[in-house]
């Protein structure tokens, strides 16, 4: 309506081309999509642009993330932390920590290995619960730190002390096994904890927390090994050698463990 009370002709109220509703439609329309990219960006993240792609965050893969950076206690929050000693049961292998000891060189006066951080060697006792026989054939440990860092076993430690776990280890249903196996740690690695997984197949998986970590400064249980063989071979009348009565000129090497009244001599071809 005009002031004098006269109605307004359609033109004049739309205006020329109808161009001021088309105004007020789109700042309506605008002001809807900065409210619902607000709304958007409250309630979710806003993806990752790589290249030409875009990348929606996955929530798991965060969560995931997350986790790794956080203490290991509450890393395995919904898993009992077993301690030392217990009986830890991992599908059909039950394990038990029997000791733990650190030092910075294992091996023999001829054959070591040493380093500029720490060893840490874990002593395990394995049963097999199976009705079948059963290997060890998969990598079933790490060790994790409290800044949530994770270890692989040693691929050589075998080479360097005697007490190894073998791998393939064979185990008998209802038999026990025992072995060590070795982790290289920096020296700041503390608050330790040993993960131990089912096998290829398996989600299982189970925590165990070291403690009464014994420095040893040096693992000599392969040089204890070669001086025991050692000693045995220079005590042992056995090939080449042989007890006799008599021997021939310079094949004497003495009596070892012979008879009375014989001696050990090199065996004649």
């Amino acid at each position: 309506m005009r002031e004098d009370g006269s109605v307004l002709e359609e033109k004049e109220f739309w205006g020329d081309n109808k161009s001021g509703f088309r105004r007020h439609w789109i700042l309506t329309v605008i002001f809807v999509l900065v409210i619902l990219g607000l709304i958007g960006a409250l309630i979710g993240d806003e993806p990752e642009i790589t290249g030409n792609a875009v990348n929606v965050p996955d929530s798991s893969s965060k969560e995931e993330s997350e986790e790794v950076n956080e203490n290991p206690k509450e890393d395995t929050s919904d898993k009992s932390i077993y301690s030392m000693n217990e009986n830890v049961p991992v599908d059909y292998l039950n394990y038990q920590v029997e000791k733990v000891e650190t030092f910075t060189k294992m091996g023999s006066t001829v054959y070591n290995k040493e380093t500029n951080g720490k060893f840490i060697k874990v002593y395990l006792e394995i049963t097999n619960n199976a009705k079948e026989t059963r290997e060890i054939f998969t990598p079933r440990f790490k060790i994790m730190d409290s800044k949530g860092r994770q270890y692989e076993r040693v691929y050589d430690d075998m080479l360097y002390i005697s007490d190894y776990l073998e791998f393939g280890k064979q185990l008998q249903p209802s038999l026990t096994a025992y072995g060590a196996i070795v982790f290289e740690l920096p020296k700041d690695a503390e608050d330790l904890r040993l993960i131990i997984t089912g096998d290829w197949l398996s989600y299982s998986g189970e925590v165990v927390k070291l403690s009464n970590v014994e420095d040893i400064g040096k693992d000599t249980t392969q040089q204890e090994e070669i001086n025991e063989m050692w000693e045995e071979a220079q005590n042992t009348c056995s090939s080449p050698f042989k007890c006799s009565s008599t021997c021939v000129e310079y094949m004497d090497v003495g009596q070892k463990d012979c008879p009375d009244g014989e001696v050990c001599c090199m065996e004649d071809d």
